[in-house]
């Protein structure tokens, strides 16, 4: 189906829904934030009753974005709420969102809108607003608001210029094109300061959390023969150093731009026997079809998996067991 005919559909249920519940998937970084707290400001503006949720609480430092005041991760809402249309973004699948059981328990059927541009989303929304060619997920919100007619006040702006700057690696990795910034730069002639989204994406580390990357830095290996980096993150590392989880994101991102490998592999272990994955490349490489085989996804530059089993380390690389 063509995408505009799916954003007009998008619209037209949004503007006729009473409550609508929009859902951030676990562990939430900038672009599955700012795309939802979009739509829940525009919501909000033409009389909605909309609330956010994440399974998991908000990390400090995206608590700036408008509208994060108004989520919950607490799962009653999916009942108190009483949503018409639950929106879900930057989620390839209900599971990976960490809400498919609680909306299997909702009671009435609400319309799901799937709000992506991961290639290995399984459209599991009713309506599936998904271009694989944006940017983040915030650029797929900005050309939807857009072809809405919205008027993208500064609010709006600062929500999505904080997933475009989160994706894009601020405009540094592959997933920067001509539309993210051309987005970019509208945002900013609407309100959006780049300066403050900037500074509180990438200056918000402690100085024990640098003292921590140094330690995880310590740790690369790399094997020449298939041009893999890895290193891996302990949870006693987080537990001796005080640091919280949030400080240790954007370490793939960081040596994917610095470190001349072909793909980078960070692990870190995760409560329960789990083990979290991120690889990232600027080769030509599909690493989101080597996360599919560990059961996760992504896109073809940057994409993750979380597997059961422990972190492992070889003589030329680190890897789960």
């Amino acid at each position: 189906m063509n995408i505009k005919f799916v954003y007009q559909e998008a619209h037209e249920i949004l503007r006729q829904a009473r409550s609508i519940l929009v859902v951030s998937h676990r562990k939430p970084d900038g672009d599955t934030l700012g795309a939802a707290c979009a739509v829940l400001n525009y919501a909000r503006s033409i009389g909605k009753d909309a609330v956010g949720f994440c399974v998991d609480v908000l990390p400090e430092q995206y608590r700036y974005i408008p509208g994060t005041e108004r989520y919950a991760n607490d799962p009653s809402v999916f009942l108190t709420a009483r949503p018409d249309v639950i929106a879900v973004f930057d989620a390839s699948d209900l599971a990976f969102a960490g809400v498919l059981d609680f909306i299997a328990a909702v009671p009435h059927q609400p319309t799901i809108i799937n709000f992506d541009h991961h290639a290995t989303n399984v459209r599991f929304g009713d309506i599936n607003a998904l271009n694989v060619t944006a940017s983040s997920t915030a650029e797929v919100v900005y050309d939807f608001l857009n072809a809405g007619g919205v008027e993208i006040t500064r609010e709006i702006a600062t929500c999505l210029l904080t997933g475009i700057l989160t994706d894009t690696g601020s405009f540094s990795n592959p997933a920067t094109t001509a539309s993210s910034l051309e987005a970019a730069s509208d945002l900013l002639r609407r309100g959006a300061s780049i300066h403050e989204v900037a500074r509180r994406l990438m200056r918000n580390k402690p100085l024990k959390a640098l003292h921590l990357w140094g330690a995880v830095l310590a740790r690369l290996k790399y094997d020449e023969r298939l041009g893999v980096a890895t290193t891996a993150i302990f949870r006693k590392d987080l537990e001796e150093s005080g640091v919280e989880d949030e400080h240790v994101e954007g370490l793939s991102n960081f040596l994917n731009s610095f470190l001349n490998a072909k793909v980078v592999l960070v692990l870190k272990e995760l409560p329960g026997g789990l083990v979290k994955g991120s690889f990232r490349t600027a080769d030509e490489i599909d690493v989101s079809a080597i996360a599919k085989l560990m059961g996760g996804g992504g896109h073809k530059k940057a994409a993750g998996f979380t597997a059961q089993g422990r972190i492992v380390e070889g003589e030329k690389g680190w890897r789960v067991e």
